[in-house]
Order: structure tokens, then sequence, then C-alpha cells
């Protein structure tokens, strides 16, 4: 790497730190240096709420000194990966006794890679030694299948920070220094981690999570303008999700569903609003906080300017709808995800169209700019017809929209839907890209002028299949890899044997090496009740347990 892009690199660190309110800066002196590294960009980064929770988690610990880094892709002309350095001290990788990256994204897998590669550490873990830092990973991605990557890692968190990371910290203060095969042995050991090298001791590693929320601090406490969700504070108000979309990984991974106690949360807006006005509730399932309308009621009158996250169009409130718009929010975000009655009942959305309408009407009348509706195509059992009804849906909703006559403009997002693990969709097969570029063209045939239809790419989708169910013969792919873009995928899916049925069909997948407290019998009946068009009642509160799934 040349000294040029090196210095460029610190160079950008310091700008984007002296921009920042809220930062952590501690000297390395007798202290066990941590990167917490989110590869993509900056500017993507820093509106992750995970990356500030774990970074805040870390250091409150004295001992330990926590910087982050970024990813930012090579520039026009530049045929290497570009120098990653730590925003705190501008130090690169290589400095650090841990990296810690978050993979909340499986298309951020080959981010990960060349930040090793421009690192100069081995990308595989068994190259590396006690010359090199600790690499770890966590996130979503961990949760739902670490099986693609882990020949990279030496450790995969398989769980929720707070409850884990105690004990990964009191390991790192005896062992980071010493032997590392003695390290990798104690770290197995400890529930929630993952070491690949090493066969977990009951044949899966148990998913680690806070049970309850209360007294959890997840709120960013870091502030720029140079992000997706300029100088906005970031709460969390929720985890998980117990209304089991059957495509959902939040719907499944992520149970039970937990919710922040209001009081608790108007705490830290308060103490957010002596930074900044702007306030984000986040969650996998905000909507159904059963104190929203009081904490979106209480937020605005304290002073804040509040967005959501995402809504539910069936219990869409218009005291919630008019703290939105006295916040600036100029859009409202629901995701209906299905066009017919029959594809809804089957992926057990829990919607159907007069809530669906009523919630025009409602989002109509508050005067909101515009009204942005999630769909997929795509999706098991659905046929030609169900696409006919999305786009008589969309006519009908923008006929609400527009006899409202408050200008509110309609988007339909429509994705190609892409199987997940642990869901009851883990074992279906994608659909053919042709039939998902037929149905799309469907769409935009039949949807009346004036509706934005925004649609992703089919062969994207198809990489993201491979990416999220893959086994461990992903990793030596994406190590082939020089460039971030669909025809290298393409090619390299190609090249390595992963582009025709996925290389496990037959044997248990690999994301059983996890175990999130889903029962496979469960899954198998979910998909069995879509092909019936069968409905599944959503999860009750935690402490009730219904014993349904397995993880209460």
């Amino acid at each position: 790497m040349t000294p040029t892009r090196t210095h460029d690199a610190r160079e950008i660190a310091r700008t984007r730190l002296s921009r920042e309110r809220g930062a952590t800066t501690k000297e390395w002196g007798g202290r066990v240096p941590i990167a917490i590294v989110y590869p993509n960009s900056y500017y993507i980064g820093m509106s992750n709420l995970a990356l500030q929770t774990v970074y805040s988690l870390f250091n409150a610990y004295p001992d330990l000194v926590c910087e982050r880094a970024f990813y930012d892709p090579p520039g026009p002309g530049d045929r290497h990966p570009a120098p990653v350095v730590s925003m705190e001290s501008q130090r690169p990788l290589g400095d650090f006794a841990v990296l810690a990256f978050t993979l909340s994204y499986e298309f951020d897998y080959f981010h990960m890679v060349q930040c090793l590669k421009a690192a100069g550490i081995p990308l595989y873990a068994e190259e590396r030694d006690e010359r090199h830092p600790l690499v770890i990973a966590g996130g979503a991605c961990m949760l739902t299948n670490p099986a693609g990557v882990a020949p990279f890692l030496d450790v995969a968190v398989i769980g929720e920070g707070e409850v884990i990371i105690p004990s990964l910290v009191a390991a790192w203060r005896d062992g980071l220094y010493g032997s590392r095969d003695e390290l990798l042995d104690t770290l197995s050991a400890i529930p929630g981690l993952y070491v690949p090298t090493r066969p977990p001791v009951r044949g899966a590693v148990e998913r680690q999570y806070v049970h309850d929320l209360a007294g959890t601090q997840a709120y960013s406490t870091i502030l720029t303008e140079e992000t997706e969700l300029s100088d906005m504070t970031l709460i969390e108000c929720a985890r998980g999700c117990g209304r089991g979309c059957r495509f959902c990984i939040a719907g499944y991974v992520f149970r039970p569903p937990r919710y922040r106690p209001v009081d608790e949360l108007m705490g830290v807006i308060e103490h957010a609003l002596q930074h900044t006005p702007k306030v984000g509730l986040l969650g996998a399932a905000v909507a159904d906080h059963p104190e929203l309308s009081e904490l979106a009621v209480r937020a605005s009158a304290a002073g804040a300017k509040i967005s959501i996250s995402s809504l539910r169009v069936d219990n869409l409130d218009p005291a919630v709808l008019a703290a939105l718009a006295e916040g600036g929010t100029k859009t409202v975000t629901v995701a209906p995800e299905a066009g017919s009655e029959r594809m809804r009942l089957a992926i057990n959305k829990g919607v159907d169209e007069d809530q669906i309408l009523r919630g025009a009407d409602l989002v109509g009348r508050s005067g909101a700019r515009r009204f942005k509706l999630y769909f997929m195509v795509g999706l098991p059992e659905e046929e030609d017809d169900d696409v006919y009804s999305m786009a008589a849906l969309g006519n009908r909703i923008k006929e609400r929209l527009d006899a409202a006559r408050r200008g509110t403009r309609l988007v339909m997002a429509v994705s190609p839907t892409v199987p997940k693990p642990w869901t009851a969709y883990q074992y279906e097969v994608q659909a053919e890209i042709e039939t998902v570029k037929r149905r799309q063209g469907i769409l935009k045939q039949h949807l009346k002028p004036g509706i934005e239809f925004r649609s992703d790419s089919p062969w994207m989708a198809r990489v993201d299949d491979v990416l999220s169910r893959a086994d461990a013969r992903l990793a030596p792919m994406l190590a082939s890899m020089e460039e971030n873009s669909l025809g290298a995928y393409k090619r390299a899916i190609r090249e390595h044997g992963l582009d025709g049925p996925l290389p496990w069909e037959g044997e248990s997948p690999p994301w059983h090496i996890v175990d999130v407290g889903m029962t496979e019998r469960f899954l198998l009946r979910e998909m069995d009740k879509h092909r019936r068009v069968k409905a599944t009642i959503p999860c009750p509160p935690p402490e009730v347990g219904c014993k349904l799934c397995g993880v209460c």
C-alpha cells in the first residue's frame, strides 16, 4: 500500500472524527486495543445502532480501548482496496489485538475479506498465529449462518452483546497475549461463542439473548452529519418480533419480542435532546410496542422530532402519524409484502386489504410526502394472479391517496424473495430469475402512472441466496474475488460450483452449527401451513410463553 494512500486514509479519519460529537478516545498504554470494524462505508456504518452499542459496551471497561474502522471501497483507477485505519487513533488494523467485525448484511462478506487483505492479515484463521489480531464477527449474519465465512474467523458471536461481552472480555484479559490455542480453547467453552476450529461441546452453539431490555442501553452516543441518518440519536425500542412472517429472520431468529419500558425510553430521549432534536426509534417491531402512541406523544411534547424505522399498516395510529409529521418525517413506510389476500395469509403477514386501504386513508390525510410500501415477488407457491393482485392493490392505494388531496406520492419497492436460514422457507428453491423478471414486468405494465416503482435485481437476489445459505465452500470463492460487481460474483459462483443446487442438499444444512432456539419441527410445520394457506397466531408476551416454537 502506497504511503500516499495511507496518509489520505488517516486524513479522512481525522476529518471525520473532528466533525463528530461523542466519540471515546483513550490512551493505549496498558489497555487491550479492539477495533470494531464495519465492513462498509462510514456513511452507512454510522447509521448502524449495533456498531455504536458494542462500541459503548467495550469502552465501558477501563482496561480496554475500543476504536472504530470502516471500509471505503476503492476509487476509480484503484486496483487494490484502500487502507483501513481506525477513526480514533488512525492506526492500521494490524496494530490491534482484536478485530471485531459487525456483519449485518451478507454482501459485506466481500468487504470483510478486502479489509483483511488490505491490512496484510492472513485471510484464513488457520494461517494466523500470536503475531496477528484475533478476528471475530457478530451480527445477524452470524446468527443465521456463520458457516460460509467460518474459515476466516477465529470466533463467531452467536447472540446479543450485553450477554456475551462480559465473558469475552474476561477471557481476553487472561489470554490475548499468551498461547493462541489455549485462548481459543477457553473461548470455545463460553456460551454463545463459535470457534470454527473447535467443535461445539453440545453439537451446536446456543444463541444468547437479553431476556429483559429494561436497563440495557442500546442508543447511539456518537452524532455526525456525514451519515444516512444525519445528526439523529438512534434509540432501540424493541428487539425481536412475534408476528412470525414466514420469510423473515426477525420473526424467528430474534424471538421472543421484547420491548423497552416507555419511561426508560423517555429518559434516553430527554438526554438525547441535550445534543440534537432528531430521534429515531428503531426495532424489528417498533410498531408493536404496546406504548408506542404514548411514547410518540410524550416525545413530541418534549420537543423531539421523531422518526420510526417502520410501521404496521394494520395498527397505524393518527397520534403517531401526527407526531411524525410534526417532527418533519416525509415518508411513512409499511410492508404488506404480498399483493393478494391468499399470499398474505400464506406468508402469515396478518393484514387484509381493508386494513391496507384504511392505512392509506390515514397516511393521505396526515399529509405525508411519501407512502412507501415494501412487497416481494417470487414467494413460494406464488402465481401470476397474485402479482396482478399486487398491481391492482397499488392502484387502489393510489386512488385513496389522491382522494385525500394532500399530494402524498406512492412508492412501491418490490424485491425478489431470498429464502433465509432459520425461516419457514429455509429449504425452498429460489424462484427462477426469468420468472422474477416476468413478474416485475407485470407490475411495470399494470401500475398506474404516478406510482414510483422500484425493483431489485433478480441476479443480485440470486447472489444473496448463495451468500446466505452456502457452507464453508463460500470462503475460497470470496477469497478469489478482486472486484465487487455482479459480473465478478457470477463468475466466482460458477467457478466455485455454487451455481447449481445448494451443495448441502440432502444433508444437514450448514447453519445447524448454531441453535437459535427454534425447533426444526416448528419450521417444517410453518412451511406446511404456508402451502395450506393457514395462519399462525403471533407470539404472546415472553412472560406467558406458548412453547410452540421452542424459544420460550
